[in-house]
């Protein structure tokens, strides 16, 4: 978090300054930096957490389903499977399961579906029921879910890798536009500082970086929007079906 509030920081005051460059106003430059500062801290932050949230649950849920899966198929118990994965759990997971030592080993792995909030991992708690008392083979019972389980890695996964590389070329187009404005800067001379001292100028540089900090909140938004976790497997079935 500290980190974080660092590079929020430490961005807010590359723009600030970058703009203060080219217009040499000094209470545009605050609005500036506050705007940028304050989108971080309120929106960016608060989204970035959520989003951080479901990535870390929706692995950490796979990896439970799939590890508890293969372990009791071999030795058969919920109680020995469970603590021999306890040791891979993360701490937010540790920490919920100690809240809950008042249940027994069956009961932790069911309320887990309130911590996991996965229809994967509800869609496994049925199966374990069902394991539990009808008996049967477990991995013939979990095959479809174990394959639905992949497709949501894979996909989240794919997911991440387009997303990275769309918010990539989105800061390397703008990049280019704030080089060129730059470039004037350093190479028009007495020209820029003309420019510089038009009572509009200072406003429509302002309407430029408020613009980027605009479609940057935009592309933020839709990268960390992961609701098709939920929604991929009804549309992969469909597909399987047609």
């Amino acid at each position: 978090m500290v980190k974080r509030l660092f590079i929020y920081f430490f961005i807010s005051l590359l723009f600030g300054g970058l703009f203060f460059y080219l217009t040499d106003n000094i209470i545009m430059t605050i609005v500036i930096f506050s705007a940028y500062l304050l989108y971080f801290l309120v929106i960016f932050e608060k989204k970035f957490r959520f989003y951080s949230l479901i990535i870390s649950k929706t692995k950490e849920c796979i990896s439970f389903i799939n590890n508890f899966i293969i372990t009791i198929s071999i030795n058969k118990s919920i109680t020995t499977t469970f603590n021999s994965l306890s040791s891979s759990f993360s701490d937010s997971l540790v920490e919920q399961v100690n809240s809950i030592n008042q249940l027994n080993d069956e009961e932790k792995v069911m309320y887990l579906d309130n911590y996991f909030e996965n229809h994967l991992y509800t869609a496994f708690t049925k199966i374990l029921k069902q394991f539990v008392y009808e008996g049967g083979n477990i991995l013939d019972s979990s095959h479809q879910l174990i394959f639905d389980s992949r497709i949501v890695d894979e996909n989240l996964e794919n997911y991440l890798s387009i997303s990275r590389a769309k918010v990539f070329q989105f800061y390397l187009m703008w990049s280019i536009c704030f080089a060129i404005m730059i470039i004037m800067h350093l190479f028009l001379g007495e020209y820029y500082t003309k420019i510089c001292a038009m009572e509009y100028f200072p406003y429509s540089v302002a309407c430029l970086f408020l613009i980027f900090l605009i479609c940057q909140a935009l592309i933020f938004n839709c990268f960390f929007n992961l609701s098709f976790v939920n929604k991929e497997i009804k549309n992969e079935k469909t597909k399987k079906q047609n």
